[in-house]
């Protein structure tokens, strides 16, 4: 077996793999350190599992897979968790764009980047890490998505946006319950009960300190003003 040192969310993690593909998938990331605050060690069943259950994906990738849910298992211990969606930094803030797959985000924060250009810059476009201290922050890690949207970065959250399809372009804001049924399923829940628990929690500060929305949009210019407008406002 290999070891790979990674800082990630500024936490220090030792992954312990098989494939040379994790140095390269993370190289943004690596680090170097004695005493790690998580340790991940390799377990060949489950990345069997995950190639059994996904046959056309290449094993390195379910290796990948099965470590960052290893990492997902333990980051709320340390007041973090994963979160699925993109994150954009503009103006020195984060903004978190979430939908299912094939919904849209990436496509939507790409208008971002069109109509914004330089201002704008991509986190992450898939599996960010959200921290929950002084305020709520997310940081960039290497599960980007396909695309690889990524950057070793971190940002203030200031809105969060849940993406429709749609045909007239529009954005409200979600009262807190409403917010907690979209955004669960958007975050990893681990299997440890108190690690759930802690989850929830975290989730709960999100939802109580940073507005939700839910933008019905399509993919013009429309659509990022509708969204920019209300969440820098």
């Amino acid at each position: 077996m290999r070891k790979l040192n990674v800082l990630l969310s500024g936490l220090k993690i030792s992954i312990e793999h098989k494939y040379d593909y994790m140095w390269s998938f993370c190289k943004d990331y690596i680090s170097s350190f004695d005493i790690p605050d998580i340790a991940v060690k390799f377990n060949e069943t489950a990345i069997l599992k995950e190639k059994a259950s996904v046959p056309a994906a290449p094993i390195e990738s379910c290796e990948s897979l099965c470590i960052y849910r290893s990492i997902g298992e333990q980051l709320p211990h340390f007041d973090r968790f994963v979160f699925h969606g993109a994150a954009i930094e503009y103006g020195d803030n984060a903004y978190l764009f979430t939908a299912p797959s094939g919904t849209g985000k990436t496509t939507h924060i790409n208008l971002w980047k069109k109509y914004l250009g330089d201002k704008v810059s991509i986190i992450n476009g898939d599996k960010p890490i959200i921290r929950i201290g002084q305020y709520a922050t997310v940081y960039g890690t290497p599960w980007a998505g396909k695309e690889g949207y990524q950057r070793n970065a971190s940002a203030p959250i200031a809105a969060i946006c849940i993406i429709k399809q749609g045909t007239i372009n529009k954005i409200s804001r979600l009262e807190k319950g409403d917010a907690v049924n979209h955004l669960m399923r958007q975050v990893y829940l681990p299997q440890d009960t108190i690690a759930l628990s802690k989850t929830l929690a975290l989730l709960g500060l999100v939802i109580e300190n940073i507005p939700v929305y839910v933008l019905e949009c399509d993919i013009s210019k429309q659509a990022f003003e509708t969204s920019f407008n209300e969440m820098t406002k």
